[in-house]
């Protein structure tokens, strides 16, 4: 799913993933905020969410992580959650 989706077809994506019809759900960072997704077992990051500051740094996103990974194994349930890193990127958000 992806922010240029009209809310009909969010919705027909979202049905189908809750009725098991759709196994896989890729989605953006800010599309998926509003969204309850009781059943993700598993949830990987392909980036390191980051802030980009007025003066052009970038710092960790610690909300937006836990946001993202917070999806999987929700209410008592067991999850995994994978966050892909390059190294030479992303190493200092996480010594």
């Amino acid at each position: 799913m992806f922010g240029d989706m009209g809310p009909k077809e969010r919705d027909e994506m979202m049905g189908k993933f809750r009725k098991g019809e759709v196994n896989v759900f890729i989605t953006t960072n800010m599309l998926l905020r509003g969204y309850d997704l009781g059943e993700v077992e598993i949830v990987i990051n392909y980036d390191v969410p980051l802030l980009h500051n007025a003066n052009g740094t970038r710092t960790g996103d610690a909300e937006t992580y836990l946001h993202r990974i917070g999806r999987a194994g929700r209410f008592g349930a067991k999850g995994i959650a994978i966050t892909l890193l390059d190294r030479a990127v992303d190493k200092e958000y996480f010594d």
